[in-house]
């Protein structure tokens, strides 16, 4: 941090909001509240908080110093003032002010009428967030907790393939115990299996036929036979925060021969990619190479069909950050993680992705995922 404010002349970075929501202040400050904060990096960590969390904050974060807005008259200034946001300004401009900062910097999310509040007194600088940079190398503590959340959803994939292969093709749907097989009755088991994992996910992916032509349609009703199923899980961690991604394609019946090409070629293109990722490679040329196996298996992109997305992205905290493996994607780092995922999709036939977690090394990378690929239950 010190290095970064004397290469942008700055006394000190604030940051204000919610750990819950913002992963670059709890990536700072490792105190996890649902209430805003203002986290200020000037090189050592202060954190002004409310006098209810003055307490836990001193014993969880990893802050050198915890300031209670109490300790500068909080509820006397509400009284006085208008507005309990000029009774916080006030409080935030007294507690810059005894820790001499003068040449502030701020991310472009900080909230715009507290920055305008303090323009009229301090040397405000708008900065891409250097936290967003430190957070895509990991620490081998970080790896370990995306390798439990990983473990996590390894066994909620289980769930989900078991309750589709033990489902019956009838007609053009699965059924089971007698009712069809729905996308959300396979979404409800992945989540109470997360659960008692102590893990939690939204938006999860179980989405079949012509749904899963579409990357990111969450899927809804009947579960189609003969047709690839896209179970795509990304849950989080409650006690670490941080996120895990995979996605398995399956399919209950009979699958008509271009599926099986078509998955082989996913499967091709995802052993390349995974072997092309190492320290040094950029991720463009990994996204390169999964390209190069889809042209050579006559599989381009076309009008929106084939691979029409990017082959992968950072994963910790968010569950979409950087590196990115596309077009774009930068130099790999050792202890990078990033997912491979390529995929194909065309409406007539459904969607086909597969999904690895991988940390990135000097000679290649280590896989964190460790479930086996089928297509055909």
């Amino acid at each position: 941090m010190a290095e970064f404010l004397s290469d942008h002349e700055l006394d000190g970075l604030l940051l204000l909001g919610d750990s819950l929501c913002n992963p670059n202040i709890y990536y700072l400050s490792r105190f996890l509240a649902p209430d805003r904060f203002a986290l200020l990096a000037a090189p050592s960590v202060s954190i002004l908080v409310s006098g209810m969390e003055e307490g836990r904050a001193k014993k969880e974060s990893f802050a050198d110093e915890v300031v209670s807005t109490s300790d500068y008259g909080i509820v006397e200034k509400m009284a006085e003032l208008d507005r309990p946001e000029e009774a916080y300004v006030a409080v935030l401009k007294e507690f810059l002010r005894d820790r001499g900062i003068r040449r502030l910097g701020v991310p472009g999310e900080f909230p715009v009428r507290v920055y305008l509040d303090l323009a009229g007194e301090l040397d405000l600088s708008v900065l891409d967030n250097p936290a967003r940079e430190w957070r895509k190398v990991k620490t081998s503590e970080e790896i370990e907790a995306i390798r439990s959340t990983q473990r996590a959803c390894e066994e909620a994939m289980k769930v989900a393939i078991e309750l589709i292969r033990r489902s019956r093709p009838r007609g053009e749907h699965l059924v089971f115990e007698g009712k069809p097989l729905t996308s959300e009755r396979v979404r409800s088991a992945i989540e109470v299996s997360l659960l008692e994992r102590g893990c939690e996910a939204e938006d999860t992916i179980v989405a079949g036929g012509e749904e899963a032509a579409d990357p990111h349609c969450n899927g809804s009703g009947p579960l189609p036979a003969d047709s690839p199923i896209v179970i795509d899980i990304f849950p989080r961690s409650k006690r670490s925060r941080y996120f895990a991604d995979m996605t398995r394609t399956v399919l209950r019946g009979e699958a008509e021969e271009e599926v099986v090409e078509i998955y082989g070629a996913v499967l091709a293109a995802q052993e390349a990619g995974i072997a092309a990722v190492r320290e040094g490679a950029t991720g463009k040329e990994v996204h390169a190479k999964v390209c190069e196996v889809f042209e050579e298996r006559g599989y381009p992109e076309r009008e929106g069909q084939g691979f029409i997305h990017s082959t992968g992205h950072g994963v910790g905290l968010a569950v979409h950050e950087g590196p990115s493996l596309s077009e774009v994607g930068e130099n790999l780092q050792e202890n990078n993680v990033v997912t491979v995922e390529p995929g194909l999709y065309y409406p007539e036939l459904g969607g086909v992705r597969l999904e690895d977690l991988v940390v990135v090394k000097k000679g290649g990378c280590d896989n964190l995922t460790n479930l086996e690929k089928r297509l055909t239950l």
